[in-house]
């Protein structure tokens, strides 16, 4: 008769074995540490320690995304809060301009820093009888920041301001919008 304790103690040795083969075949690579944007941020922003933060990941992404901070690179496209940084968004940006915009209606809540959109304008009307045509002033402005004025008279309202990245070619009618104080209307363009 075998001795129970040789086999309970050869079954317990197969085990250690089989467990051992297992976690030396599927052993994973070294986590890798990427770099990771820590709040939505626009084009042209620094790739900086304030900006970006750094996310262990196991992803075989070599070339793929950064892992190092490099002086003086800037997005050439937005990134969202909480996603890695990836080697196609660092490059030269296109010349634009910034405008800062207050718009006459509430914002969508699905418009954030990195959306795009469009900017209409309605002109004051000069006679009653008269009525002014909405035209489109901005089309697919890259939203750079957007900000709560607090208004310091306790029976004003707090507007949001709208800071947009736009080409000469758009600047001077925003400008003329804005400087106006018809109705802006800002839409997703998404």
């Amino acid at each position: 008769m075998v001795n129970r304790k040789a086999l309970v103690l050869l079954a317990l040795t197969l085990l250690a074995a089989t467990v051992a083969m297992l976690f030396s075949m599927y052993r994973a690579e070294p986590l890798q540490e990427l770099l990771v944007a820590r709040r939505d941020l626009p084009s042209g922003a620094a790739i900086t320690a304030a900006n970006f933060g750094r996310k262990a990941t196991n992803l075989d992404a070599k070339g793929l995304y950064l892992s190092s901070f490099q002086p003086d690179a800037r997005l050439t496209s937005p990134l969202l809060e909480g996603q890695l940084l990836p080697t196609s968004a660092l490059g030269a940006l296109e010349a634009r301009y910034s405008m800062v915009l207050t718009p006459s209606q509430p914002l969508s809540s699905s418009i954030r820093v990195g959306s795009r959109v469009d900017v209409w304008f309605v002109a004051k009307s000069t006679s009653i009888d008269r009525v002014s045509v909405p035209q489109r002033i901005g089309v697919a402005l890259e939203v750079l920041a957007i900000t709560n004025t607090d208004a310091s008279d306790a029976f004003a309202s707090s507007e949001r301001q709208l800071e947009v990245a736009t080409s000469a070619e758009e600047l001077a009618p925003l400008m003329l919008a804005s400087a106006e104080g018809g109705f802006i209307g800002v839409v997703s363009n998404q």
